[in-house]
């Protein structure tokens, strides 16, 4: 009793935005309100994540605080046109080898230093940097490529009426309900709804999630699993109470709340499929839960 209570304890405190407050602790004072400096850097720096109530409506949701969610972009990218070359001689002369001709090659400008010809000091040096930076330019080149292809992949999106509709990965909304094939990755984190196996679950490979090469078997929220098609899911007048977007792939607490039926299911690790997995068995149908930076994979 005492380790199920614990549990239950430790359920709510993640789908909670505040921390329980302990007994017999004394308050302390009020902190200081910001200053104008402080209030101006909170514009521009992120809040902490929060704990989101995702209803079955199918359509692009928001925050509690009325703003869209991160989109559905993958960036690998290094670099960009204007941090290419600041950051790539930053690499490039942080080694101290480098560094080391660089300063040599600078010294043969001084004439009470000057050795030799100037050229034979920057030449090698200019040669082994260039050489460098074009292939650093090479390997962000099939990063962005690779980034393009993931987010141009076609994917089925669930509508109200029953209808599919097809929309790139990088359109993919929280709170969409979308179609994964067998052999597809997921290109999101998602809510098992239904699987098209009779046992109600399918299997995914992990591997470029976590290393790992076995199969990793993942159960459909048994509310949905059990309608006779998608169109029925947006019926139930269901939503989904999820913790705040973490980046532990071993981790899952949430709820699935029918509330024309009043019925609760409690939801776990095995109902979720991450971004970047692969559907290895059966067609399923999921709910976004998390996009983009907000997934376990980013």
């Amino acid at each position: 009793m005492k380790r199920k209570s614990l549990a239950v304890e430790e359920e709510q405190y993640l789908l909670s935005d505040q921390l329980p407050e302990e007994p017999h602790v004394k308050k302390s004072a009020p902190a200081p309100s910001p200053g104008l400096g402080d209030r101006i850097r909170g514009l521009f720096k992120p809040g902490p994540p929060e704990s989101r109530v995702i209803t079955l409506s199918g359509d692009e949701l928001m925050d509690k605080k009325g703003r869209p969610f991160v989109p559905n972009v993958i960036r690998n990218q290094k670099y960009n046109v204007f941090t290419f070359i600041p950051f790539c001689l930053y690499e490039q002369f942080k080694y101290f080898i480098n560094f080391y001709y660089l300063v040599i090659s600078l010294s043969q400008f001084v004439p009470a230093l000057k050795v030799g010809y100037v050229f034979t000091y920057i030449a090698p040096l200019a040669f082994v940097v260039c050489l460098s930076m074009g292939k650093e330019a090479y390997d962000d080149y099939k990063r962005m490529v690779r980034d393009k292809a993931c987010n141009s992949e076609l994917y089925y999106r669930v509508c109200k009426n029953g209808h599919l509709k097809q929309i790139p990965s990088s359109d993919i909304k929280v709170g969409n309900i979308i179609i994964v094939e067998t052999n597809r990755r997921v290109p999101a984190d998602l809510l098992l709804l239904r699987t098209t196996e009779e046992a109600g679950a399918s299997f995914l490979r992990t591997d470029q999630l976590d290393g790992e090469t076995d199969w990793k078997l993942r159960r459909a929220v048994s509310i949905t699993q059990k309608l006779d098609s998608n169109e029925d899911i947006f019926r139930l007048r269901g939503r989904v109470q999820t913790a705040a977007p973490e980046k532990d792939i071993y981790r899952f607490i949430g709820n699935f709340t029918v509330e024309s039926e009043g019925a609760v299911e409690s939801l776990s690790l095995e109902n979720t499929m991450w971004a970047s997995t692969v559907v290895a068995s059966g067609q399923v149908t999921g709910m976004v839960l998390y996009t983009g930076r907000d997934t376990r994979s980013q």
